[in-house]
């Protein structure tokens, strides 16, 4: 698979380059893949092998929104949140094991750049937290994202997604009595009584603090916050699983506009009684300090094995 060179929208000021050092090595998401596809079944050719999809494989996507509400109408492309947080949920059907893998915001990738309107202008090189902020509608935003992951894995179909913004947290925590956790690592930067392996009770202003603060002078912090996010969501779940399924009503009615969700009745019902894996995956890559932003640029052939055990089975 070629990758193709992307003409510059020069008129949207997000849009950046891979410029300096380790960055002039590195490729963007997808540009190319080290496998081919056949076209008519789906099926992978890689090395000597040829892998078929797994059809009993579903997928979630959830984003966590970093703006307070999910309004679009009149505000300007770039001031209507980014998905701060990625997280793709797998769902095994034969083994009813769901696997969580960590997409890091920062991935740079071929970003589709829209105007106010919603127009299409041109494809730009952006971290992938961007693409949320090109949709004019919480609908649009999502489904962009949920398009731009699926470029990413391989043209994977991601059959749902959900986003939530910030401000949406507190009302869904506190509707299920909060959230209990053990910490995994020391995070007495957001309290000081936040040790590693002090288990917690999280309500839901406290919840709101755990999955969005982070130091952002410090280079590299979002993969520590992605770290925390993704147990903080894990946790949750099994809060969920504890009180049955009934209990996603209350949590919808609870986050009310900061919700949207695309998602059907059979993932509802994985989502809250399958058992989670206890590995976390999260993409293979590099972290690159560009500017005044980081850069995460995939290596393309251990994302290529990842997606291949994560969607396929040889044949």
């Amino acid at each position: 698979m070629t990758g193709e060179t992307i003409a510059n929208n020069k008129n949207a000021e997000a849009v950046k380059r891979m410029e300096g050092s380790s960055a002039d090595e590195a490729t963007v998401a997808g540009a190319s893949r080290p496998y081919e596809r056949d076209s008519f079944d789906g099926s992978i050719l890689y090395g000597d092998n040829k892998y078929e999809a797994n059809s009993h494989i579903d997928t979630v996507l959830f984003l966590g929104i970093d703006s307070s509400s999910q309004e679009r109408e009149g505000v300007g492309i770039t001031e209507g949140g980014r998905s701060d947080t990625i997280i793709l949920f797998v769902i095994d059907n034969d083994k009813q094991l769901i696997t969580p893998l960590e997409i890091n915001r920062d991935t740079m990738v071929d970003v589709d750049i829209y105007d106010n309107d919603g127009n299409y202008l041109a494809q730009g090189v952006e971290q992938l937290t961007m693409q949320y902020a090109y949709g004019n509608t919480p609908q649009k935003a999502s489904n962009l994202t949920r398009e731009k992951v699926s470029d990413l894995l391989g043209r994977k179909r991601i059959g749902s997604v959900i986003s939530l913004t910030m401000d949406g947290i507190e009302p869904i925590v506190d509707s299920i009595g909060g959230v209990k956790l053990t910490l995994q690592s020391d995070e007495t930067d957001i309290d000081p009584s936040y040790t590693a392996g002090k288990t917690i009770n999280l309500d839901g202003a406290a919840a709101k603090a755990f999955v969005h603060n982070r130091d952002v002078e410090v280079r590299g912090s979002n993969i520590s916050r992605m770290s925390r996010q993704t147990q903080f969501m894990l946790a949750m779940f099994q809060t969920i699983k504890s009180q049955g399924s009934s209990i996603v009503e209350t949590m919808e009615e609870a986050a009310g506009d900061y919700l949207y969700e695309d998602i059907d009745a059979d993932s509802v019902d994985h989502m809250t009684h399958y058992d989670y894996s206890g590995e976390v995956l999260s993409l293979p890559g590099e972290n690159v300090e560009s500017g005044i932003h980081d850069e995460f640029y995939v290596d393309d052939d251990k994302l290529t094995e990842l997606i291949l055990d994560l969607f396929y089975i040889r044949s």
